[in-house]
């Protein structure tokens, strides 16, 4: 038998659309389970369905009259339908005379579909597999892929066509990865939400999941388990009151007005009000240091896939909030169904085992919750951190390079006469660190207070790339300072990535290029 088209990678992959006969077909079958299903169940059950539609077609076209067979005369005129084209119709526009002693006398027919020509043979006398009617209980099973298989092989092709047509029906709801008909969702009222609140505030805001928050209701038990579940997602989802903060696979509520204010709004110090500045300008070695910086509001890296770790540079700005930087790289490590604004988990030390709750904000870019972390550990400014994914999306492990403390000169920052100032000092090191991007920090505060008049003043970040620079070369005998230096001096008073910074040191005449990453004031000016 001729192979089918959805046996082929051409009809999955070039060929597939989602027609509305497809989603008529899902909706039903919607219906008839009452339960919210997937955009992957809902792509095998389509594929099920094409494949079986393909097959009664088939079968229907070969015992139709008007079937091709080989043996049969045809006239100018006569319709017939081709098994080998997908079964579709077309018409004889032509005949003449076969040339072939093996047939015998046989008669060629000129067809025609509406985008090509074709020839095939007619009155012919030798036997031919078009000829043959199938029975019914023909079986190509061990020839042909199943369904799953299918599915398999092609079911992102098929899953991500489903999916931008879902998303236009209006009449279905999408709720952590699952679809279900609105107008068949259970009737969420103002009691049950306040029912849900009560319960949350009870739980310390929560989270909790959904099932829980049903059980404790106790007043939609007339309905199907999961149908109960997702209607009362939709009725939470839909309220400000609750935050959706479940990490991929869990779907878990909080209360939103018992999550910490610096998970609903930025810390201060990471706040960031993007500058212009035409990336054209960066090298590609300064394109390298911003990748391994992992700055949360640097471009995205080409990286695809999650990540197993990934490990991370502390900035001041971070240090100082508690946080770490939500790089592309980290943001992956936190997928969600729906891709929700803000996630709850659980922070782990990788050494101790110690547990903390923390929390993924996404439109902020940062993980909070680790100040306390950060002190115990004595984690430095530069200092290196890794985090690990586990077998359970909720937990995540997190290390810092620790190692036997021993004194080290280290640079240090202190806020004197309104701007900062540098000098080495022997302090004691319990981790590794990157030798660019280390700072101690004298007196967080006073820092803080230079970063304010820089913005009340609306300093320009030339300007003070220019002061922290005129502090940092008079470390160095040579005048100059790395790139990834000025960076992390330049985080100590203005949050920024280091694209906008090491831009203003390419474009700016108040710079010098003094080889490689390295700069020097212009001039070779040092200051006092």
């Amino acid at each position: 038998m001729t192979q089918r088209l959805t046996q082929t990678a051409h009809y999955w992959v070039e060929s597939f659309q989602v027609v509305q006969s497809d989603i008529d077909h899902l909706y039903n079958i919607l219906l008839e389970r009452e339960t919210p299903l997937s955009v992957d169940e809902m792509a095998l059950i389509l594929v099920r369905h094409r494949i079986t539609q393909e097959k009664e077609a088939e079968t229907k076209a070969i015992r139709s009259e008007n079937a091709y067979r080989p043996a049969n005369h045809y006239e100018v005129g006569d319709e017939l339908v081709l098994s080998e084209f997908g079964n579709r119709t077309a018409t004889v526009t032509a005949l003449r005379a076969g040339n072939n002693p093996d047939n015998g006398v046989f008669t060629v027919i000129t067809v025609e579909l509406a985008d090509k020509r074709l020839e095939f043979a007619a009155d012919l006398a030798v036997d031919h597999a078009l000829n043959e009617t199938p029975d019914d209980d023909s079986d190509d099973a061990d020839v042909e892929l199943t369904p799953e298989e299918i599915f398999i092989e092609y079911g992102g092709e098929v899953s991500a066509a489903l999916q931008q047509k879902l998303d236009q029906q209006e009449d279905l709801v999408r709720l952590a990865g699952r679809w279900f008909p609105r107008s068949l969702l259970a009737d969420i009222n103002v009691g049950h939400l306040n029912l849900a609140e009560a319960v949350l505030d009870m739980a310390d805001g929560g989270p909790l999941e959904t099932n829980e928050i049903v059980r404790q209701i106790g007043v939609m038990s007339e309905f199907n388990e999961r149908l109960a579940e997702f209607s009362l997602n939709y009725g939470l989802q839909r309220d400000d009151r609750f935050d959706e903060v479940g990490p991929a696979g869990k779907v878990l509520w909080y209360l939103k007005r018992l999550e910490p204010p610096d998970v609903l709004t930025p810390p201060a110090r990471l706040a960031y009000s993007p500058i212009a500045y035409d990336p054209n300008l960066l090298t590609p070695e300064l394109v390298e240091l911003e990748q391994e910086i992992g700055d949360e509001h640097s471009p995205m890296s080409a990286q695809r896939g999650r990540p197993q770790s990934v490990t991370l540079l502390l900035n001041y700005s971070h240090r100082r909030a508690g946080t770490l930087p939500l790089s592309h790289q980290l943001r992956m490590m936190f997928p969600t169904a729906y891709e929700a604004p803000r996630i709850r988990f659980t922070l782990v030390d990788g050494e101790s085992g110690q547990e903390m709750p923390a929390w993924v904000a996404r439109p902020g870019g940062y993980v909070y919750g680790l100040s306390d972390w950060f002190a115990q550990h004595e984690v430095p400014v530069g200092g290196y951190l890794t985090v690990w994914r586990t077998e359970d999306p909720s937990r995540v492990k997190i290390t810092y390079a620790s190692r036997k403390s021993r004194i080290e000169w280290i640079r240090t920052a202190q806020a004197r006469e309104n701007r900062v100032m540098f000098e080495n000092r022997k302090l004691a090191m319990g981790s590794e660190y990157d030798e660019l991007m280390v700072i101690d920090i004298e007196d967080p505060d006073a820092i803080d207070e230079v970063g304010k008049r820089y913005d009340e003043r609306k300093t320009p970040l030339e300007t003070i790339t220019e002061d922290i620079c005129r502090e940092l070369v008079k470390l160095s005998q040579q005048g100059t300072v790395h790139a990834k230096t000025i960076y992390s001096g330049v985080n100590l008073v203005k949050r920024c990535p280091p694209g906008p910074v090491f831009a203003t040191l390419v474009g700016s005449p108040r710079f010098e290029h003094a080889g490689g990453p390295y700069w020097r004031l212009a001039g070779g000016a040092v200051g006092s």
